[in-house]
C-alpha cells in the first residue's frame, strides 16, 4: 500500500479525486433516492461512455492525436492508456454528469 506522500506525487490522480471525487461523493449523497430509481440508465451510461470513450482516446492516443506523460501517473496502463483515464474521466465524470443532470431535475420537479 503506498503512504499519503506518495499518493500526492501523483498529480493526475490528486486532481481527479478532487474535482471529480468529492464532488460525485457530497452529489450522490443529497441524490440518493434518485440514484436508486436511475441506476439502469446510470449503468447504460457507464457502457457506452466507457465503449466509445475508449475506443476514442485509444485511437487518438494510437494515432499520436495525444499523449500521456508517465511521469504524474501511477504507471498502470490499460491498452495505452492510464488507469487514471478510466477511474477519472470515463467513471467518475459520467457519475458527476448524472448527477448534476438529476439535481436539476430534481429542483424543476421532473423527478
Amino acid at each position: 500500500m503506498r503512504s499519503a506522500a506518495e499518493v500526492l506525487m501523483y498529480p493526475y490522480l490528486m486532481f481527479l479525486l478532487v474535482f471529480f471525487g468529492l464532488p460525485v461523493l457530497l452529489l450522490a449523497w443529497r441524490a440518493r433516492r434518485e440514484i436508486a430509481r436511475y441506476r439502469r440508465t446510470a449503468l447504460w451510461l457507464l457502457v457506452f461512455v466507457y465503449t466509445a470513450g475508449w475506443f476514442w482516446d485509444w485511437l487518438s492516443w494510437r494515432t499520436g492525436l495525444w499523449r500521456y506523460d508517465t511521469a504524474p501517473t501511477l504507471g498502470l496502463w490499460i491498452t495505452g492508456l492510464p488507469v487514471e483515464e478510466f477511474v477519472g474521466f470515463y467513471l467518475l465524470a459520467t457519475a458527476f454528469m448524472f448527477l448534476v443532470v438529476l439535481a436539476v431535475f430534481r429542483r424543476t420537479r421532473h423527478v
